[in-house]
């Protein structure tokens, strides 16, 4: 069956509702002025569409961005949100709403659809349209990663993760087609949110092998992870290119060199300091209590899933108590050892309190499971239960209403640094920027000649300026060093195309900016980004991966289904 015809008219309007009335602030005023990555999305996605639209259909250096001076970003940074933003904006124009927030909302509707999906797989129709609206509504994912934070790209991921699960369902069931949209789901993931990635992979593989028949879960495993693996191929037009220069947007340098990462506040915390700063709220106490609410709800739910859960399904319902105990271990202070020593798992996950996210989906799972049991319960053990998950439920509204008075300005033009600055607040920019650049000194360069000589004498004639390629004309009796207004990275090269030899190039100091070394005389010089070698590899190991989709989506080969039906009763037969 296709996704459409799993999910009921009514369910899919009353989450479009929901999502409306959550969602209203940013569609009518913008993200928070205040909010993280407001600006970074911002101008991300304005300079990624302009450029998709002049015929750059990927792209990766952004001409404009950080004052005119460009931007490699989209060599590491995920695209998908970039890609929304593109398909929205002539719409915008024609019917004259603001894409930027209709960009930033449209994830918040399709976790509550994704949500719906996988929860159909095992509880009914009415539980599973109440509990996606509750994931919508859940403080990380509303209050912290959709409106204090802005974070497109990892709101983004909490659609996915449930569509995986869904799709986990149908594999291990025997559905060769959901093979397909497990592999495509994983690639949206990577293609959205590679940090996301490395911390919720290996849960559709645990869960497949717990649900599947005993004898066939090493089977049922090896199909997961061979899906990944899919998945992974076909977002080797993103991934291998990101990989490749991964090397030069070193995390550690950002945290050391942006002089605001401290790890003790990136941990949350869970006594006195949640009763702190009573009349102004900060970001981790916001996050901690967040915590608190989680903990609170899984308490809830646990002694009635636990109880009520068929025998040979209790092992489920204890794989999401772990997934919930190890996200809390993980954001707390507790960890502190491990981010502090395993220097990899901290420069790859960056901020600890990110696996809130997974513990958003163990609590979605536990709700679940509560609501389809608790009915089964004596008459005032259930009103105990009941009445106090609709309190932390409310306690949920109250920091969503919080929301409300917030955010109430409109989304900020340009970035908000008071020192001078060229960064258009492009997150990445300390990380991958020449060491020893001055930002005051690149912001005055920016303001003379797109190429000019610095010193001795000559005149320069720019011929062509695009994304990723600069040609000029120079004219000099001495030679010497040009300058170009746009930043060095390392994989610039420069050649002299009369000549057909490589120009020298380097960094401008302290400006930061591109310079070449001409010779004398009249010299043609072209200076590129080329398509690298990974990049040709990542598109047609992309391309051959979609085929090799399309291959498998019109197989008629029967397959066994793997799947104990007692947990997911509602598990979709095989074909």
């Amino acid at each position: 069956m296709k996704l459409a015809h799993k999910m009921d008219v009514v369910p899919t309007l009353f989450l479009v509702a929901v999502s409306i009335v959550l969602g209203l602030p940013m569609l009518l005023h913008g993200s928070s002025i205040d909010g993280h990555d407001t600006t970074e999305h911002l101008n991300f996605m304005k300079h990624f569409s302009e450029q998709f639209w002049r015929g750059d259909l990927y792209p990766r250096w952004l001409t404009n961005m950080n004052t005119g001076l460009g931007s490699p970003s989209y060599f590491v940074f995920p695209p998908f949100p970039a890609y929304v933003y593109v398909m929205l904006d002539p719409l915008a124009r024609v019917f004259h709403f603001n894409a930027f927030n209709v960009a930033a909302w449209l994830p918040l509707l399709s976790s509550g659809i994704t949500a719906l999906l996988w929860l159909q797989t095992f509880v009914n129709k009415t539980i599973a349209t109440l509990c996606a609206a509750l994931y919508m509504l859940m403080p990380y994912h509303l209050t912290i990663d959709f409106y204090r934070r802005c974070a497109i790209s990892e709101c983004w991921a909490l659609v996915w993760m449930p569509l995986l699960l869904y799709f986990t369902i149908g594999v291990i069931a025997g559905k060769r087609r959901d093979l397909i949209g497990l592999a495509i789901s994983f690639a949206l993931m990577i293609f959205s949110h590679l940090i996301s990635v490395a911390m919720f992979f290996w849960i559709p593989i645990v869960l497949a092998m717990l649900l599947s028949r005993p004898g066939k879960r090493i089977r049922s495993g090896i199909r997961l992870v061979l899906a990944m693996v899919l998945g992974t191929c076909i977002s080797s037009v993103y991934l291998l290119p990101a990989l490749a220069n991964a090397k030069y947007f070193p995390a550690s340098r950002l945290m050391k060199d942006g002089g605001y990462y401290q790890l003790e506040d990136k941990l949350v915390f869970f006594g006195s300091g949640l009763l702190l700063h009573s009349m102004h709220v900060t970001f981790l106490q916001a996050v901690s209590w967040t915590v608190v609410t989680m903990v609170m709800v899984i308490a809830i739910c646990v002694p009635v899933a636990l109880k009520w859960t068929a025998h040979d399904s209790k092992i489920v319902v204890l794989f999401w108590i772990a997934v919930c105990s190890f996200s809390v271990f993980m954001t707390s202070r507790l960890s502190w050892q491990l981010w502090d020593h395993i220097h990899p798992l901290h420069d790859a996950i960056q901020f600890p309190w990110r696996f809130n996210g997974l513990l958003c989906i163990g609590a979605l799972a536990l709700i679940a499971m509560f609501l389809a049991n608790v009915s089964r319960e004596v008459r005032p053990i259930r009103i105990a239960y009941t009445s106090s998950l609709i309190l932390v439920i409310i306690i949920w509204l109250g920091a969503s209403c919080n929301v409300y008075l917030r955010n109430k300005a409109d989304v900020p033009s340009g970035p908000r640094n008071e020192e001078p600055s060229i960064s258009d607040n492009d997150g990445w920019l300390l990380a991958w920027i020449a060491p020893g650049t001055q930002q005051r000194t690149s912001l005055i360069a920016s303001s003379g000649p797109k190429v000019r000589f610095r010193e001795g004498g000559g005149s320069t004639q720019l011929l062509s300026w695009n994304p990723r390629h600069i040609e000029l004309q120079t004219q000099s009796s001495t030679g010497g060093w040009i300058m170009i207004n746009q930043l060095y990275f390392p994989t610039w090269e420069a050649e002299l195309i009369d000549q057909g030899k490589r120009a020298m190039i380097r960094p401008a100091m302290p400006e930061g900016l591109i310079e070449v070394q001409a010779p004398p005389g009249n010299q043609r010089i072209e200076i590129d980004i080329p398509v690298s070698r990974t990049e040709y590899m990542g598109r047609w190991l992309s391309v051959l991966s979609l085929l090799y989709c399309l291959i498998l989506c019109f197989s008629k080969k029967a397959e066994r289904p793997l799947l104990v039906v007692p947990w997911s009763a509602q598990a979709r037969p095989p074909n």
